[in-house]
């Protein structure tokens, strides 16, 4: 019960505390909320882009298409004898009718555009992944491949592949860069609002510390308010970002019209955005507690 009532008091006294400075809160709020954009636009390209290399198989190194007629067994027994090379990680039969499928959704999902075309027209084929995705290993397996008896034609992704992926690993790099960068702008803002109520409440803080407050109770409030800084940034930002995205998608779509069709356009997952709410609340929390802790402690 005790426990129940400290933390209905330090919830209510960090609201009562953002309620007492409402232009500093929403100044920072505010910054917070464009720090955290900023992360939510390059975390959005480099998951479209991700997604498009995808549809596109960036991802599959080397592709074997089969002679017509070759039998399930024969076929079956190819991907075994493949998925046995040291080089290979991982080799996926596809049938016809599933990469029909594939290319309609590659189309944006309208199966009109392939009317007439039926599967059995499409041949079968064998998606085989490279350890590390070697180019050279891929090249090399696309010429042993070629040997075959059941194999018409191979297809290795080759060095463009490989610059596509050195391009997505550099967006992944920039977006960790970006995730530190403002992860400290975060943290600054919430540290500075912070240590300006700590100061204009230090004489109630002092009370406290006297009555024989602990310190959890006494920064509580301050932890608080941080917290909902944090969030309201960043839901504030996600919030941004999706009314940004809507409006600039059909320009996108239409601009780059063959890229997109092999992946639309997409906005981030309700598990991103969650993710991306999360690490402002974390942030918030983080610089409040810096904040506040030396000068409580002390």
């Amino acid at each position: 019960m005790r426990q129940l009532y400290a933390m209905r008091y330090v919830t209510a006294r960090g609201l009562r505390g953002m309620a007492q400075a409402p232009l500093v809160q929403l100044l920072a709020i505010a910054t917070f909320a464009v720090c955290m954009l900023l992360l939510g636009t390059i975390m959005l390209v480099w998951s479209n882009a991700r997604s498009i290399a995808d549809h596109w198989g960036v991802d599959v190194p080397v592709t074997a298409y089969l002679a017509e007629g070759t039998s399930e067994a024969a076929t079956a027994d190819l991907a075994a004898r493949l998925s046995e090379l040291p080089q290979v990680e991982q080799v996926e039969i596809v049938t016809p009718a599933q990469a029909q499928a594939r290319l309609v959704d590659g189309l944006g999902g309208d199966e009109r555009l392939l009317e007439g075309i039926e599967a059995e027209l499409l041949p079968t084929s064998l998606e085989i992944h490279v350890r590390g995705g070697d180019v050279a290993l891929a090249d090399t397996l696309a010429s042993e491949l070629r040997a075959e008896p059941d194999v018409e034609d191979v297809v290795a992704a080759g060095q463009w592949a490989a610059r596509a992926q050195s391009l997505l690993e550099t967006l992944r790099r920039i977006a960790i860069g970006a995730a530190a960068l403002v992860g400290f702008a975060c943290l600054t803002i919430v540290w500075s609002t912070i240590r300006l109520a700590v100061y204009a409440r230090r004489a109630e803080i002092q009370i406290l510390r006297l009555v024989g407050g602990t310190a959890s109770f006494v920064h509580g409030p301050f932890v608080v308010e941080g917290l909902v800084q944090g969030t309201l940034g960043a839901a504030a930002a996600v919030t941004m970002l999706y009314f940004g995205f809507d409006a600039v998608r059909p320009l996108l779509t239409d601009a780059f019209a063959l890229a997109f069709a092999a992946g639309g356009l997409r906005f981030l997952s309700p598990i991103e955005c969650a993710a991306l709410v999360g690490f402002g609340a974390a942030l918030g929390v983080l610089g409040s507690r810096a904040a506040v802790a030396r000068y409580v402690e002390g």
